[in-house]
């Protein structure tokens, strides 16, 4: 059986990379184009589980999900120019990812899994460089504040004995509590890709 069907000490490890796009409107609507997404570091561990045991339901859909729970460092970068003055962002939060999930089998120990995911984010570190000037993110209402982000993610996976499950993934995900007390609108949305393990340790 996959480790993908989620039993009930699955552990998932991932390590990869977030693109991320920085959306900016001002509060009369004008968009800032300048920004330009830059590679920051993903890194998540996570608990997966049946979302309904079997047992308890004739539903062949639900049988299929699966829920996920865990935690992230994330660090949402992102660089430009204006007024002939490069710039650059950097900031690294720490999330709670949770999402629902359901899998497909695709023969010979490969399978697809893809569902929703949301995402709660800290600020745990952060700096603006603009020019030769560099400035704390720490206390910036723009980014010191909870991220609510709401996406979806892929995995492709390949069974390697029973415990063990490799796979590669990608997410993407859209912040949906930006509006600012200024009336502007700033919103970081970021991809992310790379691999991961799947371990089940008492199989």
């Amino acid at each position: 059986m996959s480790s993908l069907t989620s039993a009930a000490q699955d552990w998932n490890y991932q390590m990869g990379i977030n693109s991320s796009h920085f959306n900016y409107l001002s509060p009369s609507g004008i968009a800032q184009n300048s920004f330009q997404p830059d590679a920051g570091l993903h890194l998540s561990v996570q608990r997966l589980n049946r979302l309904i045991d079997s047992a308890k339901t004739h539903s062949h859909f639900l049988r299929k999900l699966d829920y996920q729970v865990g935690l992230s460092i994330n660090q949402f970068n992102s660089l430009g120019e204006t007024q002939n003055i490069p710039f650059s962002y950097s900031a690294t939060y720490v999330g709670l990812p949770v999402g629902i999930s359901m899998k497909s089998r695709l023969g010979r120990g490969y399978s697809l899994q893809y569902g929703s995911l949301i995402q709660l984010h800290k600020l745990l570190i952060g700096s603006q460089k603009m020019g030769n000037q560099l400035f704390n993110l720490q206390a910036n209402k723009q980014f010191d504040r909870i991220l609510f982000q709401l996406g979806g993610e892929v995995k492709l996976a390949k069974q390697v004995n029973s415990q063990t499950v490799l796979f590669a993934y990608l997410s993407h995900s859209w912040q949906l509590n930006s509006i600012q007390q200024d009336g502007s609108d700033f919103a970081i949305n970021p991809m992310s890709f790379g691999f991961g393990i799947q371990y089940s340790p008492l199989k």
